[in-house]
């Protein structure tokens, strides 16, 4: 009688453990399917690097040889939130495009984030600063040397590609915007040299993201709400439009330090998420590396 009890707690627990082994094989495989049909794609980081690996990246780009810009020459962009495509105005700004064609095939631009997004107006990325561990220094990068304005008859429209300066009008890098909407106030003052030829739609995706500026936009009131203690609330005023708005005083903060961190998130239009630039290449559409 032991035996036969002996035996069927053996039988119960072989049976279980089989259940066990079919279940865990189960989800193996249900993973695996998943992750062949790509439903879950894994999230996509900026990996940060060093300043030596940052001046490789500027060296490789440096020593990379200079390539005119082909008919048929297309740019394609991979980011996190999509691709898209663009075509270069090499007629009328040969040499940005032609920079540009050297700065996305040597690399330099793969990995770097889109940095600055206001949203319905502009996108900025290519800083390659943006790829180490301050952020605070995004914005101010570039490859080593700069290029000479070609500023045309084109204008900063929807989808308009065009290289940011600082107020030198010859001191383009290797920075570059894209127009969400027209903005006609830019023109002959930054150097258009492309346009997006395919899915225009990612533009408003990346343009959409949250930033540290709209994310406090979220928090603020016009007025402070009847019957509250005013001295709860400061008084601050957006840098983009000019209104005054109310920001309510969190109970660990006093209202000197609530000012001092809010100014500064107002002026930061950083994405919260990173938004990362994957790749870039300038090829044409029957060359495959």
């Amino acid at each position: 009688m032991k035996l036969f009890s002996y035996l069927l707690i053996f039988l119960n627990l072989t049976i279980m453990i089989f259940a066990q082994d079919s279940i865990k094989s189960f989800h193996s495989n249900q993973n695996k399917n998943i992750n062949k049909f790509n439903l879950f794609p894994p999230a996509v980081k900026n990996l940060k690097l060093s300043s030596s690996g940052i001046q490789s990246i500027i060296n490789k780009a440096k020593n990379y040889p200079l390539e005119d810009i082909k008919d048929g020459d297309i740019v394609f962009m991979e980011t996190s939130l999509g691709k898209l495509e663009f075509k270069l105005f090499s007629d009328v700004a040969p040499n940005h495009c032609i920079n540009f064609k050297r700065l996305a095939n040597s690399g330099f631009y793969d990995g770097t984030l889109f940095h600055r997004v206001i949203k319905d107006y502009i996108i900025q990325g290519g800083d390659i600063l943006s790829r180490d561990h301050e952020k605070a220094n995004d914005g101010t990068g570039g490859p080593g040397w700069t290029i000479e304005s070609e500023f045309s008859n084109k204008s900063h429209k929807r989808g308009s590609l065009s290289m940011i300066r600082s107020a030198d009008p010859n001191s383009a890098g290797s920075q570059f915007f894209i127009c969400i909407n027209d903005s006609k106030h830019l023109d002959n003052k930054y150097t258009i040299f492309g346009e997006v030829s395919s899915n225009m739609h990612i533009l408003d995706r990346i343009s959409n993201s949250e930033t540290h500026y709209s994310k406090i936009k979220k928090k603020i009131r016009y007025n402070i709400p009847e019957g509250d203690d005013p001295k709860k609330w400061i008084k601050l005023k957006d840098p983009k439009t000019g209104e005054n708005f109310y920001s309510k005083i969190p109970q660990n903060l006093d209202s000197i330090k609530h000012k001092s961190i809010t100014q500064k998130l107002l002026y930061n239009d950083a994405p919260i998420s990173d938004i990362v630039i994957k790749k870039i290449r300038v090829k044409s559409l029957n060359e495959t590396n």
